[in-house]
């Protein structure tokens, strides 16, 4: 029987399922094959249910909600006494700074570990968290980045972390769409899909994803631009996709991107983030810059099929060789323990 003492906690504040959601299922996945035992802890319940709710029950990994309050968090640590608690955005990676530097933590000896995740530049009452939550880095025990970007905000040390997927069930696409698939707001630039559909109107496109932006972009959509809505899981959708366009002004390294290629769905982007790390030109995908992006797409879809094959392949590989779990998660259990 596992001892509870030694459990793992991926703390997170959150109301939707995004790019750290995604991140932290995968995490908690990998961890249980790896034999860990692994909780999910949510500072706060919101009113409406949470979508990573179902996806954990699916895979049968535990988790808590909170109330979200510090206290709430204190409360639970000194009852249950995690071995390490990961923190994953600015609230939990502040809360779980607060625990280190408490009596309680020190007594027990928790491992705090933080992971740093947006790459875009905070406003207004945001940029204040956002600063508080890079210069008091140095009261985590380890951090890391998902891109080299983010580590660079970061005033002291941090390790850039590759985000990465579990591969072991992932069946290559057959699908033909050419999709966004992400949250309509100002860093990913959908208006730049928007656009890519204005310019070639005889090519479908496919927005899968809900945000501030949503509105706008439906009065002003082509008939050749098609909105799916917000998704609580991509696993039934995946298999319609045969392109992902990521023409983000702002990114890490995005878990659509791995999740895509792992697929052997091939991923033209912009030059964000890390993508430089996971896209090699012409072989597994494409990174292009946007006033480029439609010459890409109709490159894409002029493309010989025997050539198209290969670079699904390639993409298919490069997740399984460098961005799956398989490989990741030992480096960060190594890290857990040190």
């Amino acid at each position: 029987m596992k001892n509870p003492n030694d459990e793992i906690w991926l703390l997170l504040d959150s109301r939707d399922f995004g790019g750290i959601e995604s991140h932290v299922l995968q995490l908690a996945k990998g961890l249980k094959t790896f034999q860990r035992s692994v909780r999910v802890i949510f500072l706060c319940r919101y009113p409406t249910t949470h979508p990573l709710v179902a996806l954990l029950n699916e895979a049968n990994i535990s988790y808590r909600f909170l109330e979200g309050s510090f206290s709430s968090l204190l409360t639970y640590t000194r009852h249950h006494n995690p071995k390490v608690i990961h923190s994953h955005g600015y609230k939990a990676a502040l809360y779980s700074r607060l625990l280190r530097i408490s009596q309680c933590s020190s007594h027990q000896k928790i491992r705090f570990i933080n992971t740093y995740h947006a790459g875009e530049i905070s406003q207004g009452k945001l940029a204040i968290y956002d600063f508080v939550d890079r210069w008091s880095a140095p009261f985590s025990h380890y951090n890391f980045a998902v891109s080299e970007l983010i580590k660079k905000r970061i005033p002291s040390k941090t390790t850039v972390l590759n985000n990465f997927v579990n591969t072991q069930n992932l069946t290559q696409s057959e699908g033909t769409q050419i999709a966004f698939v992400g949250r309509l707001s100002h860093e990913k630039a959908p208006d730049r899909f928007l656009e890519l559909a204005n310019q070639l109107s005889k090519v479908q496109f496919h927005f899968y994803g809900s945000g501030p932006m949503e509105k706008d972009l439906q009065n002003n959509s082509p008939s050749n631009l098609h909105f799916h809505g917000h998704q609580n899981s991509m696993d039934a959708i995946w298999p319609h996709i045969g392109l992902l366009v990521i023409c983000s002004r702002y990114e890490g390294l995005p878990m659509v991107a791995l999740e895509a290629m792992g697929r052997g769905i091939p991923v033209i982007s912009t030059p964000v983030g890390n993508m430089s790390t996971l896209i090699c030109n012409n072989e597994n995908g494409w990174i292009v810059n946007p006033d480029a992006l439609p010459t890409a797409i109709k490159n894409w879809v002029n493309l010989p099929s025997s050539q198209a094959k290969n670079i699904q392949k390639n993409a298919q590989h490069t997740i399984q060789e460098t961005f799956s779990s398989q490989t990741i998660i030992p480096q960060l259990i190594a890290i857990y323990k040190t």
